[in-house]
């Protein structure tokens, strides 16, 4: 791969939330060049830390498209 590639990739991050529901969090991005597993798992994490603030984030998994 050099480094001018972009890779696509689809994840879940597994929350809790407030009220000690989990649920799992379909995401997708595109990472940029050079970007690292954690770094993609670190976006995906943030994103749902977004999307529900008080939720505690409990895995994130992801792979390549």
């Amino acid at each position: 791969m050099s480094s001018g590639d972009t890779q696509n990739y689809k994840g879940q991050v597994d929350i809790r939330t407030e009220s000690g529901v989990k649920i799992t969090v379909q995401a997708s991005g595109t990472g940029r060049p050079g970007e690292t597993p954690d770094q993609i798992m670190g976006g995906l994490k943030q994103a749902a830390e977004q999307q529900y603030p008080n939720a505690t984030v409990e895995a994130v998994r992801y792979r390549r498209t």
